[in-house]
């Protein structure tokens, strides 16, 4: 990885929560989290647009909580389901009690992992994660500028509120989903990759890849280069799905009440670990702005 420069955040002194520790567990950021008085781990998804708790989770340890009336259809890469949403639960996270609302019922496997923490949350405050050193900071939004400190073209994706990015593969624009829930690295479209001539020029090799609702099969390779901001990375891994099969997130999607379809916003695929573990990101979820730093 070349940095060609980097660019520094002003912080107020005194106005950020200090750092916390966080693991990183097979791509994913996990903290410890706890909820009716059980241990566990929670972890922290900026490409989800919802918080939720795993449904296993609740079985093993005999919780139950006040279902609430709304259902939600909850969308993986692999697919999606239709559940239904508990009231509230207090979560124990950082020493603190917090209370998260219309929390959807999901299966995440591991019986030790507790909530999968999206958009409800993150959209409060500004994240920084310094995947290098295994930490992570909460930011008020007082405590930095980001639209002075950003240094990465991003938005955020109206479609469903996760953070865009515009990125520089092989020379190529395209915007991706900025995915802290995704253990690989970059997961494109693949009418993006076959009409850029990649699927010609790298060989591939076929993998499973695992969603929050299901799993499928795709297609990885190296590519070259990727630059994202004032950086560039060097030979990152691309996947693209199967031939024949369309990942959920580049469906088009009706409109409710009308016949009218249309995509998630201009994202194209994701943007994910194997990427991200080489910097500090800091994230303005509610804004989508985004600044990278080479770690201290």
């Amino acid at each position: 990885m070349l940095a060609r420069f980097v660019l520094a955040l002003v912080l107020i002194p005194g106005s950020a929560m200090g750092w916390e520790p966080m693991e990183l567990v097979n791509g994913h950021i996990r903290i410890a989290s706890q909820i009716g008085g059980h241990e566990g781990y929670s972890v922290i998804d900026t490409g989800a647009e919802i918080n939720a708790i795993n449904s296993i989770f609740l079985h093993v340890n005999k919780l139950d909580f006040e279902r609430g009336d709304l259902k939600v259809r909850v969308g993986g890469v692999y697919g999606e389901e239709v559940r239904r949403t508990y009231r509230r639960i207090p979560v124990k996270l950082w020493g603190s009690e917090i209370p998260f609302v219309d929390v959807v019922d999901v299966n995440l496997r591991d019986r030790k992992m507790q909530m999968l923490i999206g958009a409800g949350f993150l959209k409060n405050f500004i994240f920084q994660f310094d995947y290098p050193n295994q930490r992570m900071r909460i930011l008020p939004r007082k405590a930095v500028d980001m639209k002075k400190s950003r240094n990465v073209q991003s938005r955020r994706d109206p479609g469903g509120g996760s953070p865009l990015v515009r990125v520089s593969l092989d020379g190529k624009p395209v915007w991706l989903t900025l995915d802290t829930g995704n253990s690989g690295g970059i997961l494109v479209d693949r009418s993006v990759a076959a009409t850029s001539g990649w699927l010609d020029k790298y060989p591939r090799k076929q993998t499973q890849g695992f969603g929050a609702v299901s799993s499928g099969y795709k297609e990885t390779f190296n590519m070259s280069t990727l630059e994202i901001g004032p950086f560039e990375v060097e030979n990152p891994i691309v996947s693209v799905p199967e031939q024949g099969e369309t990942l959920n997130m580049f469906k088009r999607q009706s409109t409710t009440g009308t016949h009218v379809r249309r995509g998630r916003g201009k994202s194209r695929g994701l943007l994910g670990f194997d990427i991200l573990k080489h910097f500090v990101v800091t994230i303005d979820y509610k804004s989508g702005l985004i600044h990278l730093a080479a770690p201290e």
